[in-house]
């Protein structure tokens, strides 16, 4: 029922269940994305992967991603990897190197592994009345997906500086015999590094988009647990918003169908209202003597209609002589009393002069 809380209600949150099934949804499907990705590059730097045991122009990326971050100190038989010469490609310091990468992706494995599980806690434990189980799952989600957003940015940002390094390395050679100079074929292998730091780097920021779409979806359920722990009126609940006090529906009180309800008894001092017993719920009798006396004071007691239809009206009336007689209960009978009233069958007396037998104009009198 929503007049009942267990807890302080919250206001203008009616799509607070909306957004977190979308970041619980999004959470779930990125975080098994990118534990798969980081398994696959721990067994990369531990020589367990197969790359190519021919090296063409096809295969030539590949082999020069797996040498500048993935290769460790492991060496892999020619039957899974070609040897080639790397004197070329090893002029250009990465800022990560294969053994810090590894350190890398081992933070990130167990980083996605808890936002996996505080994704599937959002979609779960969001629950309405319950305002410390929904805080408690929005800023545990909240806490791994900023780190997350944060180890994406700094990635992001190293693997740029690596492509800026190859990219400038490459530079320094000639790669058209049109051109002055001599033609040198292995500074294509720049140019895979080159490739393989862009790769990286769009990888980390999930292709901008989806980083994009976590922060922004950080950003809105942070707002919104801020405003939950803030908001202190009782009268909402997180999926029913506060509408117009004019609404009969959020201003009226809940009904108890099933609960008994006591009854207040209003105490008058008119003397025209005699009490019966005390009790939980008091009959209250109206003395008819006082009512019929009452009207009785108008000449009309059709005008005096809208006076009667309430009980506190009555007690404009004085209260009844206490010399006069007792005050008669409901149970005695209804006061009857004749009351002459002039009809149409009796003409009105007539007071102009007539005339005497004589001519003389005399009055009745």
């Amino acid at each position: 029922m929503y007049g009942q809380h267990r807890h302080p209600g919250i206001r203008n949150f009616d799509s607070l269940k909306t957004w977190s099934n979308w970041a619980g949804a999004l959470g779930v499907a990125q975080a098994c994305i990118w534990i798969a990705l980081t398994i696959t590059a721990i067994c990369a730097y531990t020589c367990h992967v197969y790359i190519t045991d021919n090296m063409t122009y096809g295969t030539f990326v590949k082999i020069i991603f797996f040498e500048v971050y993935f290769r460790g100190s492991c060496k892999m038989s020619t039957n899974y990897y070609q040897n080639f010469n790397s004197t070329m490609l090893d002029q250009v310091t990465t800022v990560f190197d294969p053994t810090q990468v590894l350190v890398w992706d081992c933070v990130y494995l167990g980083v996605s592994v808890c936002w996996l599980v505080v994704s599937i806690v959002l979609l779960t434990c969001v629950r309405k009345d319950d305002v410390k189980l929904t805080l408690g799952a929005i800023y545990s989600w909240a806490f791994f997906v900023a780190s997350i957003c944060a180890m994406d940015l700094a990635s992001g940002v190293i693997f740029g500086v690596d492509f800026g390094r190859f990219h400038a390395k490459a530079s320094e050679y000639n790669a058209n015999s049109i051109n002055i100079g001599v033609i040198d074929p292995n500074a294509a292998q720049l140019i895979a590094g080159g490739v393989a730091a862009i790769s990286m780097m769009l990888i980390s920021f999930k292709g901008f988009i989806l980083w994009y779409i976590n922060l922004h979806l950080l950003v809105v359920l942070l707002v919104r647990g801020v405003q939950i722990e803030h908001d202190k009126d009782g009268s909402d609940t997180l999926f029913m918003p506060r509408k117009d006090s004019n609404d009969i529906l959020t201003t009226r009180p809940p009904i108890r169908a099933y609960e008994e309800e006591k009854v207040e008894v209003q105490a008058y001092n008119n003397e025209a209202f005699m009490p019966d017993t005390r009790s939980t719920a008091e009959t209250i009798e109206v003395n008819e003597e006082a009512i019929v006396r009452a009207a009785h004071m108008s000449r009309d007691a059709n005008l005096m209609d809208r006076r009667f239809r309430s009980i506190d009206a009555f007690q404009q009336y004085p209260a009844p002589n206490a010399n006069s007689r007792p005050a008669r209960q409901s149970s005695q009978g209804p006061v009857q009393e004749t009351i002459v009233v002039a009809t149409s069958g009796f003409p009105m007396p007539d007071y102009s002069p007539q005339p005497s037998p004589n001519g003389i104009l005399r009055s009745h009198y």
